[in-house]
């Protein structure tokens, strides 16, 4: 489809949705998947002056009905008949309890696929219309000069976006169009997206992130291609894409695949792929401190000039450990990094969202994308970079840049332009210096007017006043004016405030940093921390039962293999730079019933969603407590 073409698809569509009654400020309901057809709803439904009530079509009917109903919705558009079944049975039964019709206010239900069964308009009281009726509506009427494009302001609402809740019914989070194209002119700082580059499209389309980047690639003339889970590996293939979007998980799973590759090789060859990619790493790592881009090395010494020589010392030896693994480095990006490169696919940028890139993540992509540097610029680069933000914030709230300098690793970056972060004490809500770890504030024009019709979940969210938006992140902001260090404004998270545990000797124990770097190990897929008011922490843990399936460990009885997985917890936790004795996870239970967004057990960014997990798989977090010593 170019440009043009879709263009005036919207614009049809826009005055299809018209010609249905579709009015300025209406909301229209937009249930659907990954498509062109999704954008070419999108953006009619904004062209005909209402905001798109956005949801996937997999979320579960209550939800869909609910969301519907407490928008205000006239119309619905679904991904197909299937969709408008499911919808269809829950609304029934809701009649069949008296409860009512959560569908009576609906003039009119969009099929974007397949052919409406026009029998079930009459269980709905209104028209059931292919998306191929709605456009030839729309050219019709604007053939006969009937379509009136509405002036729609900057303030006006441009989308209803609704978070599912950790507990009770989601929240619609209001977004304008003056927050949308904020986020459009200022992810330029960030992705460079030229004419004709080609974009690969994984996320949802209703995740605000994927949308706004969508919107900014159309706005720089990109060519988008959509994919999903199960055809990226082959998309990938197909469409190398210049630039691809995507959450932490995703690169996590593109590791681990590499990995289980370089395992299934002849002993020697992955031995050798092996001890050069460790050699990578560890020159990555020198690198920085070299450089003074290390976040550990980020805050002030502290312990005067003693402190002071032995970071000196410190940043010594990197240097030369630097002098002596370059040419291992430049000899493996020949070997074994370009085919991994290759395989992978993206050309230029790899941008990750929905939160920080666990360690062994960062170390894994820069070991295999750096290759050979002049004074004059980066060749051959291959950015991968991490971006911070929320769908009440439209998103991008800060991101690392596509500079040497700026792409700090273990940060989110530097915020957007025009967007101003604090770090407050969580329960005084007063300003901490820069280095201390408080809970993350944000202000800007990205940020959402509030909760559609909660005004009690929008005065606890801008509970600090003055337009300060309660992200709930913890972090810190590096300081400026460090010796040795180039990182000062950049932002590093370090968990969720709702996630912190507090063990029963008082000390806070953040969960994020921990189940992070346990996630490195190849035959661990997810693992949440537990230990709230506990004397020890422990961990429900998920196998990535393909990896599992393909290693000796498959062979082992329930017992053997959660030794195992304790071990590998073990491992990893305490090799982390910042543990601690409290840190250490004394058991763990091992879980076999996958995670899933379609379960309510991950977030749409792919990320264990905790309340839930703790309902659906209470029986294993229980017997875990009941382990841990109180």
């Amino acid at each position: 489809m170019t440009f043009s073409q879709l263009h005036e698809a919207m614009q049809d569509y826009a005055a299809g949705l018209q010609s249905l009654g579709t009015a300025h400020h209406d909301k229209v309901a937009l249930f659907s998947e990954n498509s062109c057809r999704w954008l070419v709803a999108d953006g009619g439904i904004m062209a005909a002056g209402a905001a798109g009530v956005v949801r996937g079509s997999s979320a579960p009917p209550e939800e869909l009905l609910f969301i519907a109903q407490h928008s205000g919705a006239v119309g619905a558009v679904l991904q197909d008949g299937a969709a408008l079944e499911r919808l269809l049975a829950a609304a029934e039964g809701h009649v069949r309890s008296q409860d009512g019709n959560p569908l009576a206010e609906l003039r009119f239900v969009v099929q974007l696929w397949g052919q409406p069964n026009t029998a079930r308009a009459a269980a709905l009281g209104c028209p059931v219309l292919s998306y191929d009726a709605v456009l030839r509506a729309g050219r019709e009427a604007r053939s006969a000069g009937a379509f009136s494009p509405p002036q729609v302001s900057p303030g006006d609402l441009a989308t209803l976006v609704y978070t599912s809740g950790t507990t009770g019914h989601p929240k619609g989070v209001m977004l304008s169009h003056a927050n949308l194209s904020y986020q459009v002119r200022n992810l330029t700082h960030f992705l460079d997206v030229q004419p004709g580059e080609r974009v690969l499209s994984l996320l949802p389309p209703w995740h605000i992130y994927e949308r706004t980047c969508s919107y900014f690639v159309l706005s720089r003339g990109g060519h988008q291609v959509y994919t999903n889970i199960r055809r990226m590996r082959d998309d990938l293939t197909a469409h190398p894409p210049d630039h691809f979007v995507c959450v932490p998980l995703v690169l996590d799973t593109l590791h681990t695949r590499v990995r289980q590759k370089l395992a299934a090789a002849p002993p020697l060859r992955a031995a050798i792929a092996g001890a050069l990619l460790a050699a990578g790493a560890a020159y990555v790592r020198a690198r920085r401190v070299s450089e003074g881009l290390s976040v550990q090395h980020a805050l002030p010494a502290a312990g005067g000039w003693a402190a002071t020589a032995r970071r000196l010392a410190a940043v010594v030896g990197a240097a030369l450990l630097v002098a002596l693994l370059t040419p291992v480095h430049a000899l493996a990006s020949k070997l074994v990094y370009g085919k991994i490169r290759e395989a992978l696919g993206v050309r230029k940028t790899v941008i990750s969202g929905g939160g920080s890139l666990a360690a062994h993540l960062d170390d894994f992509y820069e070991t295999i994308g750096l290759q050979a540097r002049t004074r004059q610029r980066w060749r051959g680069w291959k950015w991968v970079l991490n971006g911070w933000g929320l769908t009440e914030t439209s998103p991008v709230l800060s991101c690392r840049r596509t500079h040497p300098g700026q792409n700090i690793r273990g940060s989110v970056g530097l915020p957007t332009p025009g967007t101003q972060l604090r770090v407050v004490d969580p329960d005084s809500l007063a300003p901490l210096p820069a280095g201390q770890q408080g809970l993350v504030l944000a202000r800007g024009p990205g940020v959402t007017g509030g909760y559609y019709r909660d005004e009690a979940a929008s005065a606890r969210a801008f509970r600090a006043g003055d337009g300060w938006f309660d992200t709930g992140d913890l972090g810190w902001v590096a300081p400026a004016g460090v010796p040795l260090s180039r990182c000062g404004g950049h932002l590093v998270l370090s968990g969720r405030a709702k996630d912190t545990l507090v063990l029963s000797s008082g000390k806070n124990v953040e969960p994020q940093p921990i189940e992070d770097a346990v996630a490195a190990s190849p035959l661990i897929k997810h693992v949440m921390l537990l230990g709230q008011d506990k004397r020890e922490l422990g961990a429900l843990v998920w196998p990535d039962e393909e990896a599992l399936a393909a290693a000796p460990e498959a062979a082992l009885s329930p017992a053997q293999l959660e030794s195992r997985l304790l071990q590998e917890v073990t491992r990893l936790n305490a090799a982390r730079p910042d543990y601690h004795p409290f840190d250490h996870v004394a058991h763990i239970g091992v879980v076999r019933a996958p995670l899933s967004a379609e379960a309510g057990t991950l977030t749409r960014t792919l990320k264990p969603r905790r309340p839930e997990i703790m309902v659906r798989h209470a029986q294993e977090a229980d017997a875990l407590l009941a382990r841990l010593r109180g």
